[in-house]
């Protein structure tokens, strides 16, 4: 094991979410070089780069108790973040509806509305029941 407190983790994962926060690309605008925030939105293949592990390794720490509640709590975080990301349009909504599709089984939800128009009514006359009478006009009818 790389980590041996969750400590270190849990430390490793702010730091990795003020470099995420404070991202910055450079633009050239009117001949000038600038600086424009570009926060990235929070990955767990990322973080694992970050702090040196493959995905095998984190699937393992999230195995032992004393690591679970904080491995738990970083997914959490990474899938609302990814989430809030799509709401607000942060980033590329195909790429982002991808991936919480692909990784978290999210689905598209569809809504299908049918109208039905009844345009006639075939009625059919059976036999009476136990030698019941059948009329045979309108005004013998019971309504």
């Amino acid at each position: 094991m790389k980590f041996q407190d969750p400590v270190i983790i849990q430390n490793a994962w702010e730091e990795f979410k003020v470099r995420c926060d404070n991202n910055i690309k450079y633009e050239v605008s009117a001949g000038k070089v600038l600086q424009v925030p570009a926060p990235r939105i929070y990955t767990l293949g990322s973080f694992q780069v970050y702090i040196g592990i493959s995905r095998e390794s984190w699937g393992d720490y999230k195995t032992y108790p004393e690591f679970s509640d904080t491995i738990n709590a970083i997914e959490a975080e990474v899938l609302a973040r990814k989430a809030d990301a799509l709401v607000n349009a942060e980033g590329s909504t195909q790429g982002l509806k991808f991936d919480l599709m692909a990784n978290y089984g999210w689905q598209e939800k569809q809504a299908i509305e049918q109208k039905v128009e009844v345009t006639s009514v075939e009625v059919k006359l059976l036999p009476a029941v136990d030698g019941a009478q059948i009329s045979t006009s309108e005004r013998e009818v019971d309504v």
